[in-house]
This record gives structure tokens, sequence and C-alpha cells, in this order.
């Protein structure tokens, strides 16, 4: 059985039934749960429970269960390039995700998490492709303390996942703020400057453009069957969250 959240007060919740009765109709089990710590609670600790998604359920609230029983994670959103119809993986999104006196670190770990969930599972099968975003281009090295931070942050970033992983099938580069080069490229992770900026551009790719999507994975020590989703998305999104989980977290 899976579950997905639902909070009958947001007005979005109808996509939410329009999600949960398509899922029916292709006879998966699903359930819809309107309490965020027993959503996940019964995720984390119920045997009969293979997954869920957060619906639209309050993101506070959910996290603040999360975060009690798996302790630190990171979100990243799955979003599907259409230049090329392959899923990405653009982190972080969770607006206090990334701390700036651990940002370095925070960033490697997200990297690392991303990579092992790629390694247990069939999106491994193509070549990956890592972008690092910082405040500008390199050339704009200079312009403020905060852009020379980042820029120095990204390409330190890039020689350690070097140094970490050599050439095991991965690519990873920086070319400042070009967040359209690593699309129309085909990149597969794309790691941005901070959570505030990355949930920003989810907002305008997924919920502007439009681009398609599954929610976002749930990154951290302790592995969850969960996929966090947005309050405002369509009824395919809930969907599509669903399917994600189903294929990919065995």
């Amino acid at each position: 059985m899976y579950l997905i959240g639902i909070d009958h007060k947001n007005k979005n919740s109808k996509e939410v039934l329009k999600a949960y009765n398509k899922l029916l109709r292709e006879n998966i089990k699903v359930k819809l749960i309107e309490d965020p710590k027993e959503l996940v609670e019964s995720i984390i600790y119920n045997n009969e429970v293979l997954g869920g998604i957060r619906g639209t359920l309050s993101s506070s609230e959910v996290m603040e269960h999360l975060k009690k029983h798996i302790g630190k994670f990171y979100r990243a959103s799955i979003l599907k390039n259409p230049f090329n119809g392959d899923y990405f993986f653009l982190a972080p999104v969770g607006i206090d995700e990334v701390d700036e006196k651990s940002s370095f670190k925070d960033k490697i770990d997200i990297i690392t998490y991303i990579l092992k969930f790629l390694k247990n599972n069939e999106l491994s099968n193509s070549k990956i492709k890592i972008g690092i975003l910082s405040g500008g281009r390199p050339s704009d090295y200079g312009r403020s303390k905060r852009i020379n931070y980042l820029i120095d942050e990204a390409e330190n970033i890039v020689k350690y996942i070097h140094k970490k992983y050599g050439n095991d099938n991965i690519v990873i580069t920086h070319k400042g703020i070009l967040i359209e080069e690593y699309l129309k490229e085909g990149f597969n992770i794309i790691v941005a400057p901070d959570g505030i900026s990355g949930n920003l551009i989810f907002r305008c790719l997924a919920l502007l453009c439009e681009f398609e999507g599954c929610g976002a994975l749930i990154l951290g020590k302790k592995n969850i069957r969960f996929i966090d989703t947005s309050r405002s998305g369509k009824w395919n999104r809930y969907y599509n969250a669903l399917k994600f989980l189903m294929k990919n977290y065995k």
C-alpha cells in the first residue's frame, strides 16, 4: 500500500484526488492520509506501507516529523529536461537546507547521496553529468565578495569530486550561472548555490514553465521511501511522483 498526504482545506487538494482516483483505476493500492505525523511514521515504521508522497500537506509540518525520525536531509527535485526528455535532479530546493557555514560540505553530501541513489536504480545507465551553479560567470569574479565566494566554492567542489571519484563515469563542471547550458547539454544533476535559489529555480521551471516533474527525493543517511511534492502542483505531478516511487524505491 502507498500513502498520499492530503489537506482538504487546501484548494489544490482536488488535484491530489484526481491523481488518487487515476491510481485506483490502475489497481494500485493507495490511501489518503490527513495527518503529517501519521504519514511519516507509517512510511517509516509500518511494514505494510511501501512508500508515500506529501501531496498537499504542510511542508513545515511534514519536514519537522521527518527530521525527528531521520535526522538532517536535503531534497532534490526530479524534473524532465525538455531538450532531451530525460529526468534531471535539481538540489537543494529546501529553503533552509544549505547552511552558509557548512555550504561546501552540504553540497558534497547532496552530490554523494544522489550518486548513491543513481547507482541503486536504473537511472544510472547513462553517463552522469554534474553541473555546479554559482553566483555569476567565472569572468564576473571580483564583482562582490558573495560572487567570489560562490565561484571559489564551486571550483573547489569540482576539484573535490574529481579527486574522490576520478574517471568513474562522472563528468562535473562549473559554468557559473549558466543553467541553460547545463540543460541543453543534458546534465542530470544540477547543484544550486543555496536552497532559496534552488527553490526559486524549481518554481520557475516547474510551476511557471511547466517542466514535467515527479516531486523531490529525500537525501540523507537514512533511506526513506518518500517523495516530497509541492502543494501547488497539478494532478500529474502527484501521479508521476507516486509512479516514480514505485519504480525506483525497491
